[in-house]
Parts: C-alpha cells; structure tokens; sequence
C-alpha cells in the first residue's frame, strides 16, 4: 500500500526541474543506458551481451531492443557489420530492425506541400524496417520481441485490421502480458486507427483485469483514457473551440473511472516487484492522476519516477519534458531529491 508524502517546502521552479529530467529513450536502467552510451559512441559490440541475457526475458528485450536502436539510429552500418563479426544473427538482426524503425519514427513535420513526400520516405522507412524484424522472428521461433516491433511497424503503416490482430496473436502466443506490446495494441485499437473507443477500453479493462499480481500493466487502461482524450481535443480544436476548452477536456477521466484507475494503481503499487516497466506505469498513472485532480495520487507516482521523463502520454498534448515539468512543479515533485538517477545530458 502507498504512503502519501507531504508537499515539500520549496518546490523548484518548472525550469530547474526540466534541466534536471532525462529522457526515458535510452532505457532507465543504469546497464541499459551505459550500453547505449557505448553505441553512440561507437562500440557497437558493447549491446551484444545485453541482448543475449535477455532472450528469455521478453520484458526486459524489449525494451532493450527498443533503446538501442534509438542510440543506434545514427549508425544503423555499425549494426550491420556484426552480422558479418559472428554475432547472434537473431539478435542483431532484431537490433537492426528496431534501429532502422528508429530513424522511421524521426520523420519530418513537413507542411502540406511535403506532407505527401514525408508519408513515402515514411513507409518506405519502416518496410525497410520490417525486413530484418522478419527474419529474425523466422531464426528464433519462440521470441516475442521481433513481433513486438513489427506490431509498431503495423500500427505505423496503417495496416488494415486482419494484419493487425494476426501480429498480436503472434506475440500473445508467446508472452499474454508482455507490456510494451499492450501499449501498441491499445493505441492500434483507437477510433483514429481504424477501432473503437469502445474496444480500446475494454481490451485496456480486460489486460488491467487479467495482469498478473504485481505486474504493470494496469497502467494500459490509463493510456486509453490518454489515447480517448488526445482524440477528443483534436475534435474539439477542428470544430473552432478555444484553446482552454480544447485543454479542459477530461474524456472519462472523473468519478467512477478516475477510482477505477486509482484502485489499479494501487493494486499494483501494494504488490510491485522491480520491472522494466515500472517507470512508463507511474507516468501513466501520474499523468491520469493530474488530469483528474488527484493531487496525492499523482504526486506519489511522480515521485516515484526519479529524474527520468516519458514521452507517452505527455507528448500526446505538448513536448514531453515541459508537460512533465510543468506538472511536477504543479505537484511539489523535486527530481533533484532523487539519488543515482541518469545525468541530464
């Protein structure tokens, strides 16, 4: 069970706590983000014993996956060449996929003049993408992690729904509750993405429902909520409302679905053990918690996430790093109160 902290005495300013938060991207875990370091520096070799420890542990080389290719996402070449140094070429190519999905997702806002160019380079990037993810899901039968990744090149493409639920019934099959995959699944189920608010809530319900005790993945149902109120202010904005009513919009987030949410969160927070998850689950929670005016609730798992910042949900409404440092100086949060977190780069 949670214990609510007292708002501190001196809560620093938006700004001082922006230069204290650091980005999620390149993992929160201190291993994960030195290996990353090496990548951007170009020890390429310096992710292959990461990935080999992480071949049974589906959670964890995701994630992996996920933040090396970001670090890798200048250098795809580097990655390349291990194939031809003796690497496991399950692993590499899986690095390799999520590296060149990486550079994909860095697409440029073009206005409408290029918008059409964009969308080619787009799709071509992340077919390009797709290759090395297939072959290495056809090398190593049993892991869930290439799937993931070609579920987000899905979501990307725009795939139609067959396709879709095909790629979760692959992954599913392989790891029922593997997080960073629910969060593709319930965002691939929107009313902007050829689902349903309906059925994005009730698949977010049904995996908050079914976690295992102790397990994250509760936190998917406030995604939802994110995903449904993202979407509502987009509506609003493009039927002439005013910015502050556009900003006030809550979706569901009140009454009964607000305790839904907080009696998952703390659930999860009364039976947690340390996974890889963790971080993004408190910002989920904590975002949801600040958008309904549950003040202690979202200071405590603001609190809870160090100096380290997520780009979901926060990003669906502004620029991540300022969304979560306007809400932590809103709160009371100090990030600079936490001990051995990453430095701010």
């Amino acid at each position: 069970m949670w214990r609510f902290g007292r708002n501190p005495a001196r809560v620093p300013r938006g700004a001082d706590i922006e230069a204290r938060l650091v980005s999620a991207s390149l993992g929160a875990d201190p291993l994960l983000r030195a290996g990353c370091e090496a990548v951007r520096e170009g020890e390429a070799a310096a992710a292959l014993p990461l990935l080999a420890e992480s071949r049974e542990d589906p959670e964890t080389r995701v994630v992996q996956a996920e933040a090396l290719g970001r670090a890798a996402a200048d250098r795809p070449e580097s990655v390349v060449e291990l194939l031809g140094d003796g690497a496991d070429r399950a692993d590499v190519l899986l690095w390799l996929g999520h590296t060149l999905l990486a550079r994909a997702l860095r697409r440029p806002a073009g206005g409408a003049d290029t918008r059409q160019a964009d969308r080619k380079a787009f799709t071509a990037a992340l077919d390009e993408a797709r290759i090395p993810l297939e072959a290495s899901a056809r090398l190593r039968t049993d892991d869930a992690a290439p799937w993931a990744g070609l579920q987000t090149v899905a979501m990307g493409l725009g795939a139609d729904r067959e396709d879709k639920d095909r790629l979760w019934r692959e992954i599913a099959g392989r790891s029922p509750h593997l997080f960073p995959a629910h969060l593709v699944r319930t965002r691939s189920l929107s009313a902007t993405r050829g689902g349903s608010t309906e059925e994005m809530f009730a698949f977010a319900g049904a995996a908050a429902d079914t976690a295992p005790e102790g397990h994250p993945l509760p936190s998917v149902l406030a995604l939802a909520h994110a995903e449904h109120v993202r979407v509502e202010q987009k509506r609003l904005a493009a039927e002439g409302n005013t910015p502050f009513v556009v900003d006030k919009a809550l979706g569901r987030l009140h009454g009964g679905s607000a305790q839904e949410l907080f009696d998952l969160a703390q659930g999860w927070a009364a039976a947690s053990e340390p996974h890889p998850g963790d971080v993004r689950a408190h910002h989920l929670f904590g975002w949801a918690f600040h958008r309904a005016g549950m003040t202690e609730a979202a200071r405590w798992h603001l609190s809870a996430v160090g100096n380290v910042y997520c780009d979901q949900p926060w990003s669906f409404f502004g620029g991540a790093r300022s969304q979560v440092a306007r809400a932590m100086e809103e709160l009371g949060v100090d990030p600079g109160r936490t001990t051995g977190g990453p430095e701010p780069s």
